[in-house]
This record gives structure tokens, sequence and C-alpha cells, in this order.
């Protein structure tokens, strides 16, 4: 997904709607844990639901969640303080690198971590770079070309990003974390943990899709990773770029079961909720929340703090 307010592209189209969703088995293993629960966050978008004020009381209320994937902070910008106050409740984030110049970066970065120590807690290189070619240095990528083995641009800014993070004395020991799902292998020189996005269609084999994650693991040369993204959504129609719709209450049990089911995994390091509230609309992209757009929280909220014995 885009760390925008609407998608800059989408996956391919995935079947038609189910009549009624199967259950996924449960594995059995690792316990949960909500300090293993990640949510998807917008703090730079001031026009967004994504204000100080209404992100953790969300948070509070599932569960005491403490963890946020979101894009980089830019200091200077009126999004910063909401970082910022973010940090200071206890929040640590998995930021997602915009392609831009790699001194800015790393300069707003350690700003933020001066300000707020220990609120970094893994970096991850470009969102979707399949869908989102990366520029970078006069070259673009070609779209698609991730999937193929085929991102000069994308691996020469994560080349010289990781050269850059590891000489830096206040940032080098951060994990990095892979750009989505493609390239692991590529990319295993520069990363500590992969990375994957996850949209199950209502009757996916969700223990099959949380195993073949481990497929992308063992391709990073790394013991985890992060799933950055997994949804489901209440809005849009049976031709939904991720995954037809479902019903709130069906969001609640699947997610619930889908939190379960991932965390019972030690190679899944994390798996971030996508996402924390709705947008206004009745389309796929505004309805992945948690919460609604009036802010009260949705029945998914109470079943997946039950989910991680919030």
């Amino acid at each position: 997904m885009s760390e925008y307010g609407f998608p800059l592209s989408r996956r391919h189209l995935i079947g038609a709607l189910a009549t009624a969703p199967l259950l996924p088995s449960i594995a059995r293993g690792a316990t949960p844990s909500i300090s293993r629960l990640m949510v998807q966050g917008r703090p730079q978008d001031t026009q967004s639901p994504y204000k100080l004020a209404n992100i953790l009381p969300a948070l509070d209320k599932l569960g005491g969640v403490r963890k946020m994937r979101c894009r980089e902070p830019y200091s200077g910008t009126a999004g910063w303080a909401t970082y910022v106050g973010l940090a200071r409740a206890g929040v640590r984030f998995c930021f997602t690198l915009s392609v831009r110049d790699i001194r800015k970066s790393i300069a707003d970065m350690k700003a933020f971590v001066a300000t707020v120590p220990n609120s970094i807690f893994a970096i991850e290189f470009p969102n979707e770079p399949d869908l989102n070619p990366v520029t970078y240095n006069g070259v673009t990528d070609k779209r698609m070309g991730f999937r193929t083995g085929n991102a000069p641009a994308l691996m020469a800014f994560i080349k010289d990003f990781h050269a850059a993070i590891k000489v830096d004395p206040v940032l080098r020991s951060i994990p990095l974390v892979a750009s989505n799902d493609f390239m692991q292998a590529q990319q295993a020189p520069y990363t500590d943990l992969a990375n994957s996005h996850i949209y199950p269609t209502p009757p996916s084999d969700v223990a099959g899709r949380v195993a073949g994650f481990k497929q992308k693991v063992v391709e990073s040369k790394t013991t985890q990773g992060i799933i950055t993204e997994w949804g489901r959504t209440t809005g849009g129609s049976a031709s939904n770029n991720t995954s037809p719709p479902v019903t709130i209450a069906q969001q609640a049990t699947l997610l619930a079961s889908d939190v379960k089911t991932a965390m019972a995994q030690s190679y899944i390091h994390t798996i971030s909720i996508y996402e924390l509230f709705c947008w206004k609309g009745t389309s796929e992209i505004t309805n992945f929340g948690l919460f609604n757009t009036d802010l009260t929280p949705r029945p998914a909220v109470a079943a997946i703090r039950s989910a991680v014995g919030a």
C-alpha cells in the first residue's frame, strides 16, 4: 500500500468475493504478544485523522500498542510535532524511507533520536518499489522491474544508504528492513530483516501464507522478517486490488485469527496491521481501518486485543 492517502498504484486483481470466510487454523508455537504488533500510521498527513489526540487513545484501546510503521519524519514540517509527541508517549517507529537526499534523511532521523532517544526500532527501505518505481541519481527503474530483479536505481539507493548509515555512530545499530516481497536475496547484504505484504482473500489458507513468508526470510539470509502490511478491508467490491471486502464482523474474526497465526511463528518479528483509522468514503483503500471515521473502535479492536492477551 502507498504511504499516502490514496494508492499510487495497486496490486493485481484477486478472485471474486467469497460468500462466507473460512477461518484459518491456528498454528501453535510462540505466544502472541502486544510487543510484536504494529499498526500503520500517517502522522505526516496533517489533514487526516492521524493527529496526536486521536492516535494515542486509539493505541491504548488496542491494548497499548506502541509500535507504528510510518514514513520517515521530515524536520520542520507540521507532522514533526505529532511524531515527537507519539515517541514521548512510548511509541517506537519502523520508518519507511522515501527516496530523497540520503544525508537529509539521516540528519532528520538523527535529530528525531536526539529529541526522543530509542524511538526508532527499524528503518525500512522504500515501499512497494515495483508499483512505485524508484528514481535515484538520474536513473528510474521500470515499473514492475523489482518483481523480476531489474531495479538498479533502488539497489543503488539501498547500497548508498547502507554505506552512509553504517558509519553513523547514532543510527548504525538500527536494524534495516528490506523493501517488500521481491529481490530479498539481492538486498541481503544490506538488510537485517525480510519484508512482505499480505492481504489474504477471505477463504485463504492463512497458515500457508504465513509459512510462505519463511522462504523470504531464507532468501534474505536473516532469521526473521516483518510483515509490514497485513490488511482486511470492508470497502470496495469484488474487483478490489488486494482482496474482496469482508463485513465488519468478519474483519474482527479474521484479523484476530491472522495475528495469532502469524505470531505463532518465531521467524515473524512483527506483524503490522494496515491500518489504524478508516478514511472517509466507501472504497477499498479507505476502509482497512481498525477504527471508524468517527474514531469509534470497530469490533476488530477488541478481537485483536484479546488475541494478543492485552
